[in-house]
């Protein structure tokens, strides 16, 4: 029998899908993201029963379960572009009584522009390539998924970078505008977790950061220069800035949440 973790707001997933890092993060206090927990818990309750809710980036769904297990009548979509973290995914969702019936999947990534680019699966810290060190062939690696055979890997040049470095793939990615069309505005909250990729969605999604189209946002940032960027990018869109820490001390990540065209969230 597989082991499972149950996390003191209900929510369960299976133990294999976890690394040893967040099993010991979760010793000090039973939840993913400590600092972003109750902050996350407070904007969900206070958006509309029928409101909607997109989870960019969410791996094997833990924010997905628990924001469906605080509000049963939100619409949610998720998006996530790894194949492997979908099946955990669709695992988990049926360990907390939940089907995909209940949530919609969008199985491609988020990114400036729209179109197919390099993606290192490396569990957690899986993300679109950014540097050109790190990008190998992409024609050479469309030409494989062409051919549909994978003993053509080592010949293409498709390899594990580094020791634990990850693998690359192809994913297909659209903006964060065409993401809205796709969902419909107006989305109540938009929260992501993309690795470093945070100013080019919201670079890709500037007609709907004009427009309001999200509500509020919930950005879990990666290093001071991002974290920055993000908070002048949404001001300068008109958003407010409702809560942002760049260093939290219980997660490896910062927060920002932003707020436009309606009442604060945050208390």
């Amino acid at each position: 029998m597989k082991k499972i973790h149950i996390f003191d707001n209900g929510v369960k997933v299976y133990d294999q899908h976890l690394m040893p890092a967040q099993r010991e993060r979760y010793k000090k206090r039973n939840v993913h993201e400590a600092d972003e927990e109750e902050i996350f818990t407070e904007i969900i309750r206070a958006i509309p029963d029928d409101g909607c809710y997109v989870n960019i980036g969410s791996a094997i769904g833990y924010y997905v379960i628990l924001a469906r297990k605080l509000s049963p009548g939100l619409a949610v979509h998720a998006v996530e572009p790894l194949e492997r973290f979908r099946g955990y995914f669709h695992d988990n969702l049926l360990l907390n009584e939940l089907t995909e019936e209940d949530i919609t999947i969008h199985p491609l990534g988020v990114s400036g522009n729209e179109g197919k680019v390099s993606f290192v699966a490396k569990g957690f810290e899986s993300r679109i390539v950014q540097d050109d060190e790190e990008r190998f062939s992409l024609s050479n690696l469309l030409q494989m998924f062409k051919d549909g055979t994978r003993a053509s890997l080592g010949k293409l040049g498709v390899k594990r970078y580094a020791e634990g470095a990850g693998e690359q793939t192809v994913i297909d990615t659209i903006t964060l505008n065409m993401l809205v069309e796709r969902v419909g505005s107006p989305i109540d909250v938009v929260q992501m977790d993309v690795q470093g990729l945070e100013t080019a969605i919201l670079e890709g999604g500037k007609q709907s950061l004009e427009r309001a189209d999200v509500r509020t946002f919930i950005i879990g940032t990666h290093g001071n220069r991002i974290h920055q960027q993000c908070l002048d990018m949404l001001t300068d869109s008109g958003y407010e800035i409702e809560y942002e820490e760049a260093h939290t001390p219980h997660q490896p990540d910062g927060i920002i949440v932003a707020s436009k065209g309606g009442k604060r969230l945050v208390a």
